[in-house]
């Protein structure tokens, strides 16, 4: 019973509401705003676009479409003024684009631009360093075959190799000396003699005699392998190609010259198989 009486209570609230609905009062329309004499309505520079634009567009909405049966003669078929129908509305349609344009225009809206393609930045790679070549000298090899052998496990390492034969000592600790071959001449001798000096270099004679050293030019002597081979370097830097050579009783030794930029001496010492190395000149490996 309570869950009827809830029912018949919301049926007749309905009721009630509709009846007011139907019943109310219509609401007084806006009374229009008068101005003084002689005072203008402001009005912005769109609203008259805006207003134009919205009257055209009504127009062609509410434009009177001709009877169906006018639009058909007496033959029964379509006047050429139907056919011709989509290019009105294409009319109307260019005319709203053109109010809108005209629109935005007044409303002094710029049109979006599109930003300018930014390039991208280009990374410039630095130029490599070029590392700085070292020169060493591999051996002693005791015969040619052995320097082949070492000469193909150092080829890996180095950028440059040279093979060179040269005269082993027995007794090392009398002394290594530093020389010029001989010249052509005496007089050659001395000319090159006097070059050296010139140069800044004067612990120097020229060798006479008959033997084989005649017109040589003898440049040092020294305890250590390696005080002879800076001297002897020194003076391939300043243009005389010096050799050194071990004091004593000789044997011949074969040594392989390598140039290198990844490597140093002792590693291609042990790579070799060879016992020593020393520091040269690279000039001596042309």
């Amino acid at each position: 019973m309570l869950v009827r009486a809830l029912i018949v209570l919301l049926i007749a609230l309905n009721i009630g509401v509709a009846a007011w609905w139907v019943a109310r009062p219509v609401p007084a329309a806006a009374a229009e705003e008068t101005l003084p004499l002689g005072v203008a309505r402001l009005q912005l520079a769109g609203e008259s676009k805006l207003a134009e634009s919205k009257a055209v567009a009504q127009a062609g909405a509410t434009a009177p479409s001709a009877p169906a049966a006018a639009l058909v003669d007496s033959a029964g078929k379509l006047p050429a003024t139907s056919a011709r129908q989509p290019d009105v509305d294409q009319t109307e349609a260019a005319k709203a684009e053109a109010a809108a344009a005209k629109l935005d225009a007044a409303s002094g809206a710029p049109p979006a631009a599109l930003p300018p393609p930014t390039a991208a930045a280009t990374p410039v790679p630095a130029p490599a360093e070029v590392a700085k070549a070292q020169c060493f000298s591999i051996g002693p090899f005791a015969d040619a075959a052995a320097a082949d052998a070492a000469r193909a496990k150092l080829q890996p390492l180095a950028q440059k190799l040279a093979t060179r034969a040269q005269a082993g000592t027995s007794n090392p600790s009398r002394g290594w000396r530093v020389y010029l071959p001989p010249a052509a001449s005496a007089e050659a001798a001395q000319a090159t003699a006097q070059r050296i000096r010139a140069a800044g270099f004067s612990d120097l004679f020229v060798m006479g005699g008959g033997g084989a050293d005649a017109n040589g030019i003898a440049l040092g002597r020294f305890r250590s392998e390696e005080s002879a081979r800076k001297r002897a370097s020194s003076l391939s830097e300043a243009g005389f190609p010096a050799r050194v050579e071990a004091l004593g009783e000789t044997a011949s030794a074969t040594w392989i010259d390598a140039s290198t930029t990844t490597s140093n001496g002792d590693a291609l010492r042990r790579a070799a198989g060879a016992q020593r190395w020393r520091t040269v000149s690279c000039g001596t490996l042309g």
